[in-house]
């Protein structure tokens, strides 16, 4: 029989690029998921990857690399059969969502502040130098504050705070690495504009994170709001970012909404006031812009 494991797509809420610079951010583990069944074998089998198939065997051979540096034995080769529910390549993700299915698949019984390092480790092939903070939220459930300033991230349960989201994707310009990039640049050169909002985005964040433990919620979607403003200014909203939340906050019972994640087109949310006036709202925002611009469509969470 096969052996299957999971890990879970996110939603960042606070925190996007001033995390990079060691601010907190507050992220939801999303119930959208991606799978593995495992069936022992001779050989590594990976149907149905695609393009992603060359990926993967470098992950899984840097797993083996891991397993062997940190006494743990060693993955057995099989049929690996992969199937997912998280949008790929748009914010939610996806990347660090693999890493940590893979991590859960080959070392079960490993702690998981363990299991936190061997994932973060491993997205490093996709990313760089990742906060962490996608693989966190990966292999957990719920809303969290992830403290950035160490590495891997340290993650601290949040109370759910009620809020009703809508989110989907639309076409990326750029990608993470990209944008994290570019702002790096601007910021080292001296650019006040990076600097300073940066440091106001990480100011939101750990406003946000007070906020949620302390169950005082109400003020959330003026923070989201000033994020928003934020990130604009930084040029990581595109005209289809603008257009679907700019669509989601004219219908009623909106509260609030923004991109999440690196920006550059990409992942986006809106909190609305009730399931029902979320649900009236899902139309109109996918009809904000022509059908091609969109990689997932807006759909709610249902945590």
């Amino acid at each position: 029989m096969g052996v299957t494991a999971a890990a879970r797509g996110k939603l960042l809420l606070f925190g996007e690029h001033a995390a990079v610079y060691g601010h907190p951010a507050v992220g939801l583990s999303l119930p959208w998921q991606v799978r593995v069944v495992s069936t022992p074998g001779p050989t590594w089998e990976l149907p149905g990857l695609g393009p992603y198939e060359p990926a993967v065997r470098t992950l899984i051979d840097r797993l083996g690399t891991m397993a062997d540096e940190e006494g743990q034995p060693r993955p057995l080769p099989g049929l690996l059969e992969f199937s997912t529910e998280i949008p790929l390549g748009n914010g939610f993700g996806s990347s660090g969502a693999l890493c940590a299915v893979l991590v859960n698949l080959f070392f079960p019984s490993l702690p998981l502040t363990a299991k936190d390092r061997l994932a973060w480790l491993a997205e490093t092939q996709f990313h760089g130098t990742p906060s962490g903070i996608d693989t966190a939220l990966a292999l957990r459930e719920g809303w969290w504050a992830l403290d950035a300033s160490t590495r891997p991230v340290t993650a601290t349960a949040l109370p759910d705070p009620g809020l009703v989201l809508v989110a989907g994707s639309v076409i990326r310009q750029s990608d993470t690495r990209t944008l994290i990039e570019s702002l790096a640049r601007r910021r080292e050169a001296g650019d006040r504009v990076v600097i300073d909002t940066i440091e106001e985005l990480g100011r939101i964040s750990s406003q946000a994170v007070t906020m949620l433990k302390a169950q005082t919620v109400a003020e959330l979607p003026s923070l989201i709001r000033r994020a928003r403003h934020g990130l604009s200014a930084l040029g990581l909203e595109t005209p289809a970012l603008t257009s679907v939340v700019d669509a989601g906050l004219g219908c009623p019972g909106a509260l609030a909404g923004k991109l999440s994640g690196a920006g550059g087109g990409g992942a986006f949310f809106l909190a609305f006031s009730s399931e029902e006036a979320a649900g009236q709202a899902i139309p109109v925002i996918e009809q904000s812009v022509e059908a091609a611009q969109w990689t997932a469509l807006p759909r709610l969470v249902v945590a």
